[in-house]
C-alpha cells in the first residue's frame, strides 16, 4: 500500500512543474498605487524546474523540465539569463521573464499557455528595461534609459501574447540637448513608443511634473523618482 502510495505521489511530482496554477499568494504585494517591482518577484518556484545557460553566440537558453525530463528549450537574445516568475499577462497563470529586468538591458517573456499546456514565447522584439507590473488595472509599465540625461516610461498593454504600447513620458533633465527631436521641456508624454518622432506623437509638454496626468505621476512615485 506504502509503495502504491509513493508512486502517486512521485507521478503528481512529476507533473506539477509544467503546470500553471492560480496566482493567490505567489503574487508579490503591490504598493498603495497597485504596482509591483519585476525583481520583487520569486526567482525560483517549487512547481516549476527552469534553468538558463549562455551560450557560445551570448544569446541566452532557457531548459523548462517536467519532472527530471527536459521539456521545452528556447534561445534568446537577452542581457541575461536571470529568470523571474510572475503572471505577466494576467490570466491567472504563472509566467517567466527571463532577463536583467533593467534599465537599457534586453528581456523577454515566456508565457505559460493553458490550452497547449506550456510555454510559449511572447511575439515581437525584446523589452528593453525594468518593469512594474499593475495587476488590478492590467497593465505594465517599462522603464530605460536613453542616454546620460534621459528616462523612458511606457505603458503597455496585452493583446494576445504581444504587449502593446500605449503611451510613453520621456524625462529629459538637459532638454537642450534633445531640441532636434523636438522635445524642448522636461517631460513629454507622447503615443505609443516611437522616440524618434516625438514631435509628430506628442501629447503634453511641461517642465513640471504635477501638470503631468494622475497617472504618470503614479507611475514616477512607485519608480521613486
Amino acid at each position: 500500500m506504502k509503495k502504491a502510495f509513493s508512486f502517486i505521489i512521485m507521478a503528481v511530482v512529476a507533473l506539477l512543474p509544467l503546470h500553471a496554477i492560480a496566482q493567490g499568494k505567489l503574487q508579490p504585494k503591490t504598493d498603495k498605487r497597485g504596482f509591483y517591482n519585476i525583481v520583487d518577484c520569486p526567482t525560483s518556484l517549487s512547481f516549476i524546474k527552469a534553468s538558463s545557460e549562455e551560450q557560445d553566440d551570448g544569446n541566452y537558453k532557457v531548459n523548462i523540465y517536467r519532472g527530471r525530463e527536459l521539456a521545452q528549450t528556447f534561445s534568446f537574445e537577452v542581457t541575461s539569463g536571470d529568470l523571474y516568475y510572475l503572471d505577466a499577462n494576467f490570466d491567472g497563470n504563472m509566467d517567466i521573464l527571463v532577463g536583467p529586468a533593467a534599465s537599457r538591458n534586453y528581456s523577454t517573456i515566456l508565457l505559460w499557455d493553458d490550452n497547449k499546456g506550456e510555454f510559449v514565447p511572447m511575439e515581437g522584439n525584446p523589452l528593453n528595461g525594468n518593469f512594474l507590473v499593475n495587476p488590478g488595472k492590467k497593465f505594465l509599465v517599462g522603464q530605460g534609459s536613453g542616454s546620460y540625461c534621459s528616462e523612458y516610461y511606457t505603458r503597455y498593454t496585452w493583446q494576445g501574447n504581444r504587449l502593446v504600447a500605449t503611451e510613453s513620458l520621456i524625462e529629459i533633465t538637459d532638454p537642450k540637448a534633445y531640441r532636434e527631436y523636438g522635445v524642448k521641456r522636461r517631460y513629454t508624454v507622447v503615443e505609443g513608443d516611437n522616440f524618434d518622432n516625438v514631435a509628430a506623437n506628442k501629447k503634453i509638454e511641461t517642465n513640471k511634473k504635477s501638470q503631468l496626468p494622475a497617472q504618470w505621476r503614479t507611475i514616477l512615485a512607485s519608480y521613486g523618482m
